[in-house]
């Protein structure tokens, strides 16, 4: 056996191995006369098959399987070997390759093309600029979350004439196509509310309305959603997605959601151990809540900042055409040739933070531990100012751990939440980025920016 490497151009080599019978013949003669031994066929005894009948039968197979392992073991050590840092995997050169004859294969030689992962510098330091924007909560915002908390921890009540935001409460009744309560259709007695139709024509059609009142409409085209509609009617989701028809609904009662009052019994209903004095007190520890929940918007942006300013920096140069010829090759029947090239610059920025991210992994040692996964799942037992758990308790609660990290699927979801945080902490470390303080508002525009 011959192995050769070949660089065919900056970023890309083929390598070509030679291979004469004395490299196969023997491990393909050790199997075929192991089939031998097991064969069994018509007019000859278990283990009796002639050899030249089993090799007539299987030869040209088995000698393809054999030298296809080969094949694939000599490239693997020799990749090895020779320290060669690839993209990829080696891709069969057909063109370069000669046909074979498995009958007779004698003499024979195979090309593979690599594609070689290239050299670039990696500064991480301030001089790159990035910014994170330390969202600030504004007194409007505030009062807006000051209302939506009264809102959901306010009283239904019935009132006589409806208003937006009202829920009405009455009885549909399925119309045929001259507007005629339809003989069969659907009626039922269910809640509209308004507010969830994307036409605001109709949301006006519920406005000013009373009991007795009559209101003609088409809840799917009203709503659009198939399972509210089917919520709303009382009827399955697949018969709600082909409904086309119009309905009466009769105002049986109107409710409207009284928010509750700015007082103590709000104050320790919402934020129970915290004390607040008042409603500006109120305001204060909702910002202070709000600015915590924005954090992870602000740390996204930055990480997704970071990344494009540090892959613009290490500007790096990839094996393009063999990249695409790849990923035809390992999405086989899912990608296209004209898919692979229409997409081509979003997996070549994928493969390009894929490479700074492992020499990140290698230079600084970033690593998610057993253990510190196994916290992550404590953590789900630990309650906000609760004392120090007794030992039995704490062996019960690793018991049910164990059985948590047999779940690969949660154990890779937290191994990547851990792994991005400690990414996101040296990013932050490294590039020392410049605090800016924005509202919201300016924040969302930013966000929005491609």
């Amino acid at each position: 056996m011959n192995i050769e490497l070949q660089h065919t151009g900056n970023l890309t080599a083929t390598v070509k191995i030679d291979l004469s019978p004395s490299d196969y013949e023997e491990k393909v003669m050790k199997v075929l006369k192991d089939y031998q031994r097991k064969a069994s066929m018509p007019g000859f005894r278990p283990g009796k098959v002639p050899f030249g009948l089993t090799k007539k039968m299987y030869g040209q197979a088995v000698t393809a399987d054999e030298i296809n392992k080969l094949l694939s073991e000599s490239l693997e050590g020799f990749i090895k070997e020779q320290q060669l840092d690839i993209l990829g995997n080696a891709i069969p050169n057909t063109e370069k390759t000669p046909e074979i004859d498995w009958s007779v294969p004698g003499d024979l030689s195979f090309y593979f093309d690599l594609g070689l992962s290239p050299k670039f510098d990696l500064n991480l330091d301030r001089k790159a600029g990035v910014v994170y924007h330390k969202i600030e909560v504004s007194d409007e915002i505030a009062k807006k979350y000051l209302e939506d908390i009264r809102r959901r921890n306010g009283e239904l009540s019935d009132v006589e004439v409806s208003e937006m935001g009202d829920l009405l409460k009455g009885d549909f009744a399925e119309l045929d196509a001259d507007g005629n309560v339809r003989e069969g259709g659907i009626t039922s007695s269910g809640t509209v509310n308004p507010e969830l139709f994307k036409d605001e024509n109709v949301q006006a059609l519920f406005a000013g309305k009373k009991a007795g009142d009559v209101v003609k409409f088409e809840p799917m085209k009203a709503s659009g959603n198939a399972t509210d509609v089917a919520a709303m009617l009382g009827i399955t989701k697949e018969h709600a997605e082909i409904l086309e028809s119009e309905f009466n609904f009769t105002v049986t009662t109107v409710n409207r959601m009284i928010p509750a009052e700015v007082n103590a019994e709000l104050f320790e209903k919402v934020y129970p151990g915290v004390e607040i004095a008042d409603e500006a007190a109120m305001i204060e520890q909702i910002k202070k809540d709000a600015a915590g929940s924005f954090t992870g918007e602000s740390e996204k942006k930055f990480f997704n900042d970071a990344v494009k300013k540090v892959m613009e920096q290490a500007s790096i140069e990839l094996p393009d055409e063999f990249l695409k010829r790849w990923l035809v090759e390992v999405n086989h029947e899912k990608l296209s040739a004209e898919e692979v090239e229409l997409h081509y610059n979003e997996y070549a920025n994928s493969m390009r933070w894929q490479l700074i991210e492992n020499r990140l992994i290698r230079e600084h040692g970033i690593e998610v531990t057993e253990e510190e996964i196994k916290d992550v799942f404590r953590g789900y037992f630990r309650r906000p100012g609760s004392s120090e758990m007794d030992e039995d308790t704490l062996m019960r609660i690793d018991s049910i751990v164990d059985s948590f990290m047999k779940n690969k699927e949660d154990v890779r979801r937290i191994n990547d939440q851990l792994f991005e945080q400690k990414l996101l902490g040296l990013l932050k470390e490294k590039l020392e980025p410049k605090e800016q303080v924005v509202s919201y508002e300016e924040f969302a525009k930013l966000a929005a920016e491609k």
